[in-house]
């Protein structure tokens, strides 16, 4: 009787934590959706009556990251001033704007100005969930609910592709339309964080905030203690941009911008790149539409593992295995192009394929949802909203000149130069890790403060 007790009061004290986590990380499968359309939707609008050429195709693309970019920047100083949960509702507006304007497009300037307003929507949304996941979740569960926003994102993606499969650029423009308005509703269903509240000075509402996620029989007052002396020396530091390079904030910040850089060059938007490529060297008559719909799956089912296994292996663990067999499967890839372009890879069309499935997965159990993750745990509260907006700018940013570098870094030394110049940056990303990487699984926020402040 005692251990089913015991079963229930665990399952009491984590339902609204798990709830709240769940309602924040739909907006990564809002995300998912921004980040999908494009694909399915390029080769449409070309043949649709707009009859929008390529390099138009490539703007409308691109526009997304370059909102993102922006979006990242002004979301710190939103959820600093109005609130975590309140960013989000406001997020809403933007996102659900800019799908109608592509909707009701005529002409190419609203889907571009459309485009720009769902990225903007996508950068705030990168920095304030994970924020929000990372303040109101306890240790044993915050990996696992962290790494749900990335798995909603792949889930956005993948939906995306397979609606972008049966149905024209606008009735997918609308279906997302209708899929991001209900975040706002399931925002209004959980509570602002404890954290910002104590800033804030709302002590009433922090402990009954508190008191939700934790359970009615939980005694949250040493957890509220902790908390108020967390905040009341990020009071008493008031902090600037500045701020982000002294003694304490120094190595959490360029870990937070190190792992950005790491998940964005890590070839991951080449490799998608080249996936109708590479299933038709390995002899597939599988269309593209459906190659890409496969990867997403992969995707998706690969960034559920890490949710699974993030709070059980820790965060470096599963970074080191995503980077160490990303790095071997690039080896692979170059070797493969390599080989082809001297016309000596006739019998090697397996190898690519096998080499792409391994990729995505090592990439969405590590680089893919980590740095997010470990953006809401390894930043003081005081200088949260400015580092993750400084990171998620950066994040997109990597992501835009990747992207307007690829073609002509293909041009200039070849896929396969391209592919182990990645590779060799997955190494790098090795050694990296090995040796700077600190392991935040199982510790709470204000522990892994004091790590960095000693």
């Amino acid at each position: 009787m005692e251990g089913s007790s015991g079963d229930a009061a665990t399952s009491s004290s984590l339902r609204n934590q798990v709830l709240a986590s769940i309602c924040a990380t739909y907006g990564g499968l809002a995300n998912g959706l921004s980040v999908g359309y494009s694909s399915p939707a390029g080769p449409d609008l070309q043949r649709s009556q707009l009859q929008l050429d390529d390099p138009q195709v490539a703007l409308i693309g691109s526009m997304m990251p370059l909102g993102a970019l922006f979006g990242g920047l002004a979301c710190g100083w939103c959820m600093e001033r109005l609130g975590r949960r309140t960013t989000m509702l406001l997020v809403s507006v933007p996102n659900v704007l800019g799908w109608l304007l592509i909707t009701y497009a005529a002409s190419f300037g609203p889907i571009v100005a459309g485009r720009l307003l769902t990225g903007f929507a996508t950068g705030c949304c990168t920095v304030v969930v994970p924020a929000y996941v990372g303040e109101v979740c306890e240790p044993r569960v915050r990996g696992t609910m962290g790494a749900g926003f990335q798995f909603q994102a792949t889930l956005g993606i993948l939906i995306a592709y397979i609606i972008g499969k049966y149905v024209h650029w606008n009735s997918l423009a609308i279906a997302c339309a209708i899929m991001v308005a209900v975040w706002a509703p399931l925002a209004c269903l959980i509570c602002e964080t404890p954290v910002w509240l104590l800033e804030h000075g709302r002590d009433a509402q922090a402990l009954e905030a508190l008191q939700w996620l934790r359970g009615p029989d939980a005694d949250v007052g040493a957890e509220l203690k902790s908390l108020r002396e967390q905040t009341e020396h990020g009071a008493s530091n008031k902090a600037t941009v500045m701020d982000l390079f002294n003694h304490d904030n120094r190595r959490p910040f360029v870990m937070g911008m190190m792992l950005m850089l790491l998940q964005q060059l890590s070839g991951v938007n080449a490799v998608i790149f080249y996936t109708v490529n590479i299933f038709e060297d390995a002899g597939s008559s599988i269309d593209s539409d459906l190659a890409t719909i496969i990867v997403g799956l992969v995707q998706s089912v690969s960034t559920f593992a890490a949710v699974v296994l993030v709070d059980r292996l820790g965060r470096k663990v599963l970074l080191l295995l995503s980077d160490g067999v990303m790095a071997v499967c690039l080896l692979a890839l170059g070797v493969y192009f390599y080989m082809e372009s001297a016309g000596t890879a006739d019998d090697l069309g397996w190898l690519p394929l096998v080499s792409l499935m391994l990729y995505i997965f090592a990439f969405s159990i590590g680089l893919g949802p980590i740095p997010w993750l470990m953006m809401s745990e390894l930043f003081a509260p005081e200088v949260k909203g400015a580092a993750g907006g400084i990171a998620t700018a950066f994040n997109w940013t990597l992501a835009f000149i990747v992207t307007l570098t690829f073609e002509p870094l293909v041009d200039g030394i070849t896929e396969a130069g391209v592919f182990w110049l990645f590779a060799a940056i997955c190494f790098g990303g090795v050694c990296y890790v090995t040796v700077f990487a600190y392991e935040t699984k199982g510790k709470t926020l204000q522990e892994i403060q004091e790590h960095f402040r000693s």
